[in-house]
């Protein structure tokens, strides 16, 4: 008897463990998002980086992530970008859902594909008298960074692949699609 209780117990532990692990916070935009179209004379590539993304980071904890180019010129894009619950690899935080307003992400385009990249310095709740969710997206190699780099093929408009890098050298990687409202 005691050990068909230990084996229930042990079974209820495990699907607990389960479904806590699908049932982490996903990202969430904030409100107001403007998608302007882009300026028709851009090339197909770059107006393929405009919309709303969604996908799943490769880390162990793969959490959700939302990118929205709002605005898109030839060299340069504002981007919200949207990350749902996620722990560090170190366990130096364990960050809840959040988004940052990127001003310039960069944007260069070149053989049918267009690319997205910025920089931000780590993630971490905001804090202090007044926090702001907006960052520049200009690189500054003095300071540890978070790079961010999204492609689009203008022949697969659809799907952005997307790769990270953290302060520590940590990669990342991701393939996402395009959100349809």
């Amino acid at each position: 008897m005691r050990k068909s209780n230990l084996y229930i117990v042990l079974v209820i532990l495990i699907i607990g463990g389960c479904i806590a692990a699908t049932l982490s916070l996903k990202a969430s935009l904030p409100p107001g998002i403007n998608i302007v179209s882009p300026d028709s004379s851009l090339p197909e590539e770059v107006k393929a980086l405009s919309g709303k993304w969604s996908g799943r980071w490769n880390s162990p904890w793969s959490w959700d992530c939302i990118i929205c180019v709002e605005n898109v010129d030839k060299d340069s894009a504002r981007v919200v970008h949207a990350w749902g619950e996620y722990t560090t690899r170190a366990g130096s935080c364990h960050c809840a859902p959040d988004w940052r307003i990127i001003q310039h992400a960069r944007v260069a385009y070149s053989n049918g594909k267009a690319t997205l990249e910025f920089t931000t310095p780590p993630y971490r709740p905001l804090q202090g008298v007044n926090p702001s969710h907006l960052l520049s997206g200009s690189r500054d190699p003095e300071k540890r960074r978070y790079l961010f780099s999204f492609t689009v093929d203008k022949n697969e408009p659809d799907i952005m692949v997307g790769d990270f890098l953290s302060a520590k050298n940590s990669p990342l990687s991701i393939r996402m699609k395009r959100i349809v409202e």
